[in-house]
């Protein structure tokens, strides 16, 4: 019933090297509990997502999207760096992420 969030917890921890008792001690869980919510048989409450998004660095939506894959996490790391970049100007930012926008909204549409 879970296991879609149990999955993208789990490649979370992954991705970040990190062992299910790790991700016990920031969620306050027992490494039990977190083996549970990655095999699906666990759901985590309001507060413990938003732990979790605040640890990881994601936005709740992350957990509401049908798409992610590592790929998806992959572009996603990508176009923070490019944003966070010195190195465009902010109308090459702005021109980014219209871009970036376009191509989202094109893709919901199909």
């Amino acid at each position: 019933m879970y296991s879609e969030l149990g999955e993208k917890v789990k490649l979370l921890r992954k991705r970040r090297g990190l062992k299910q008792d790790d991700l016990a001690l920031v969620l306050e869980l027992s490494r039990g509990q977190i083996s549970n919510l990655e095999s699906g048989r666990r759901n985590l409450s309001v507060k413990q997502l938003e732990k979790l998004c605040e640890y990881f660095k994601v936005d709740m939506s992350y957990f509401i999207m049908t798409e992610t894959t590592d790929s998806c996490l992959d572009l996603i790391e990508k176009a923070k760096l490019l944003f966070e970049s010195k190195e465009l100007t902010n109308m090459q930012k702005e021109d980014l992420f219209t871009s970036i926008m376009k191509v989202y909204l094109d893709s919901k549409e199909k």
